[in-house]
């Protein structure tokens, strides 16, 4: 039986498994090699993690704003939103 050609494929690596994006025709259990790779994040992951910093920055140093209804307030202190 010929061996099949060699491909490439797009994986994301979460929990210690590599779980790829697509479908992979592949039976159960099969061993492969991987060659890694790392792919640029894309511009919507950049975004996203400029938000969350941004977020992140706003509440840094919350807990010295003698603030004491940070529960009650979360999202309007976190997003401008009131409740």
């Amino acid at each position: 039986m010929p061996k099949p050609a060699p491909r490439t494929i797009e994986a994301v690596y979460e929990d210690g498994v590599f779980k790829p994006v697509r479908r992979v025709a592949l039976p159960d259990r099969s061993r492969v090699r991987l060659t890694l790779a790392p792919l640029s994040p894309s511009a919507t992951e950049k975004a996203l993690v400029e938000r969350q910093r941004k977020a992140l920055l706003a509440v840094v140093g919350i807990g010295a704003s003698n603030r004491t209804d940070i529960s009650e307030r979360h999202d309007e202190y976190l997003y401008g939103k009131k409740s």
